[in-house]
């Protein structure tokens, strides 16, 4: 075999790579060390005796060896990795359905039968004279609540279609107050009482609803949108290990998406 005038190691590099190439369904590192060093004697072998390659050359060439077999086990450690997380992603997800979850830009929440819609947001600084507003799906004003002062930071309300809750504490309000003035009867067609004599009020039906807070901040009358919750219904995983949050209602959400994972 002549190979005359190949001491250039770039040459015999990207024969190298060109030889992995073309064998990539070959997952066996050691046949492309073999080859690459079949290559590297045969080089030796043939050089030029007036040209001979210098030691220089020669540690160079081995360097960007060492360098190219590098690169292909970290990529391989790379994969492995990459599946491990795609794996770990898919568990978490699978983990949520059935879930309550609020994520990034969900104006509506949806509120099942004997269930919890939920509404989440941000309060830039201290407020005062805080007012939560609930409106159905065609914005048409139903409930206010007076909430007073609040501090800045994150704000939860949890609401079953009656009573309420803002960050785990029950608020205390007038039920008679309210604009919806519906009672459970029996089957007589009867007000049923509770033990102090008092009608029991009947929650707002299931539906989609909106939150929204009016407030006094720095002296101006705001109005702070709220992000609401829905339920998880299934997980889709994409052909590159994206995961799809199935909403109840048709919306789809990532897992980058979510801002809080509620309690059944």
């Amino acid at each position: 075999m002549n190979v005359n005038n190949v001491g250039d190691s770039a040459q015999v590099l990207e024969q190298y790579q060109n030889n992995n190439k073309e064998n990539t369904q070959n997952t066996d590192n050691e046949l492309g060390r073999d080859a690459f060093l079949e290559l590297m004697v045969a080089q030796l072998e043939n050089q030029n005796p007036l040209e001979p390659t210098d030691n220089q050359a020669f540690v160079a060439q081995l360097a960007q060896f060492s360098t190219v077999e590098g690169i292909g086990q970290l990529n391989d450690t790379t994969e492995g990795l990459s599946s491990r997380f795609s794996s770990t992603t898919a568990l978490q997800a699978s983990s949520l359905v059935g879930q309550n979850v609020i994520v990034e830009g969900n104006e509506n929440g949806l509120l099942l039968r004997n269930g919890i819609v939920s509404g989440y947001t941000e309060i830039p600084s201290s407020a005062s004279n805080m007012e939560l507003r609930i409106e159905d799906e065609n914005g048409q004003l139903l409930e206010r609540f007076a909430l007073g002062n609040r501090s800045e930071g994150p704000m939860s309300v949890r609401w079953d279609g009656l009573n309420l809750l803002v960050d785990g504490e029950v608020v205390d309000f007038d039920a008679s107050k309210l604009n919806r003035q519906e009672y459970l009867k029996d089957d007589d067609g009867e007000f049923v009482t509770d033990d102090n004599g008092n009608k029991i009020a009947l929650p707002y039906p299931p539906g989609e609803y909106k939150f929204s807070l009016n407030a006094s901040i720095a002296g101006s009358t705001e109005q702070l949108s709220m992000e609401m919750s829905s339920r998880v219904d299934s997980v889709t995983m994409g052909p590159n290990g994206q995961v799809t949050l199935n909403l109840t209602g048709g919306q789809k959400a990532g897992m980058d998406q979510i801002k809080q994972v509620l309690s059944s």
